[in-house]
């Protein structure tokens, strides 16, 4: 019995045909559904982006301190003499993590050579080496909130905003069907893609929906709603619906690939899991990309199993990613660890979904979704009731204030029984943590 992983980055069920989207976005997610797979409808990340919510569901639990000795999914594996793979090209977790924690058996973080953008112009060049001069001196002085503001006033989005570069989907798919061809017996596989994660539109030899962009306009469009969300039209927001959902079928063209490598040439009882390690933000709470707060179109993402020993086609009821790691041991035939925070997704329990996201002017972000309500604690307080209110529109805090403090001891006292996250804490060395904030990950001002 082999197992894999597939996660797709900054993936939205919303823009799925199979959540009712209607645009087939991802009919490879059809080889799984057709096959006998099970698809869930209220599937939950832990966290608002990758720093929390890849570490989350590949080591099941809410907080995980990355250390070396706190359990992991590859980790209970390995040990039961189970070859394991990472394959990614995921900056962040890369950053955070990487093949450091000796994890897995084979770790491929891939960067360069196909990379979807090239080398930024040379004014660009030239105005990150002016701020790399003044950086140190900013930092000295600590004044780097109020240089944010006068370069923001003076310098243009373009110069400011950074694209990320990572490899493209059809190198992810080659180096995972070549990793699973050299395994002799049963293996476990991670592979993540990055293809839909902003900039958008980057899938340029199969491009489904609208106009190809060129690099300028892309890097112009990117820019402008990393850094003057306000003043992104709808217009801009339909341009960039194109883009990502074109990205989208482009990533689902090359996992295809691997899903029909799996089902012909591994042994038939593979087991599959497919999902995101979060959603994006096309303004519905001002934001664009993925910010700190947890609001559905964060956290909301698309999952999908095959043989994983589900019964049903469709789940209604909440889970979660932290429930993915014990549900691989279980159907490796091995205990997940007593630290794993997850319960297996064949299991019924109710589950109370927990969300992180990064510290925000040093409150933590916080998230609890269940019985139809939802908690959001961040620089402000948030309830909302989700089955008059799945938009997340109305914040009944003051006037459900009760309830709401209710949910806020639940959240708190779950977490708080748990490591402190090391993710924007105090533990996070001074080089990762300016790393993570020219990568958006620490403050909401702050561009990803």
């Amino acid at each position: 019995m082999s197992s894999v992983l597939v996660t797709v980055d900054s993936l939205r069920p919303d823009h799925l045909g199979q959540y009712g989207y209607a645009r087939d976005t991802f009919p490879a997610l059809d080889v799984l559904l057709d096959n006998g797979g099970t698809l869930y409808t209220n599937a939950f990340a832990n966290g608002t982006h990758s720093a929390e919510s890849i570490p989350s569901f590949l080591r099941s639990r809410y907080q995980p301190s990355l250390d070396d000795d706190e359990p992991s999914l590859a980790g209970v594996l390995e040990n039961a003499g189970i070859p394991t793979a990472a394959i990614h090209s995921n900056t962040v977790y890369d950053e955070l993590v990487g093949a450091e924690t000796g994890d897995f058996s084979t770790y491929q973080y891939l960067t360069g050579g196909d990379s979807v953008r090239s080398d930024p112009p040379l004014r660009k060049r030239l105005f990150r080496g002016m701020m790399d001069l003044i950086r140190p001196t900013v930092e000295r002085l600590g004044i780097r909130k109020q240089a944010e503001r006068v370069q923001q006033a003076i310098f243009s989005s373009e110069l400011i905003h950074t694209q990320s570069e990572y490899t493209r989907a059809s190198t992810i798919t080659e180096e995972a069907i070549r990793w699973i061809d050299s395994v002799d017996g049963e293996f476990f596989l991670w592979v993540h893609y990055m293809d839909p994660h902003r900039p958008y539109g980057v899938s340029e030899d199969e491009f489904a929906y609208g106009e190809l962009p060129d690099h300028e306009e892309s890097h112009r469009l990117m820019s402008k709603a990393g850094l003057r969300p306000k003043t992104v039209t709808d217009a801009d927001i339909d341009r960039m619906r194109d883009w990502y959902d074109s990205d989208i079928r482009y990533t689902s063209h090359h996992v295809r690939t691997l899903f029909d490598h799996l089902l012909s040439e591994v042994d038939e009882d593979v087991s599959v899991v497919f999902t995101a390690d979060h959603g994006d933000e096309f303004g519905e709470h001002g934001a664009f990309f993925h910010r700190n707060r947890p609001y559905d179109e964060l956290i909301h993402v698309p999952l999908v199993s095959l043989n994983l020993g589900n019964d049903e086609d469709v789940v209604t009821e909440q889970r979660e990613l932290v429930d993915v790691a014990p549900s691989v041991c279980e159907r490796h035939g091995i205990e997940p660890s007593s630290r794993f925070q997850g319960t297996p997704l064949t299991h019924t329990d109710p589950r109370r979904v927990l969300a992180t996201g990064s510290f925000l002017n040093g409150v933590p972000v916080r998230a609890g979704r269940w019985d139809g309500w939802k908690y959001i604690q961040s620089s402000e307080e948030e309830f909302y009731d989700l089955a008059n209110d799945g938009a997340e529109s109305n914040n009944l805090f003051e006037s459900r204030w009760d309830d709401a403090e209710r949910y806020r001891d639940q959240v708190t006292r779950r977490l708080e029984e748990r490591e402190e996250l090391s993710v924007g804490g105090e533990d996070v060395d001074e080089e990762t943590k300016e790393r993570l904030a020219q990568l958006g990950y620490l403050d909401d001002d702050v561009v990803e």
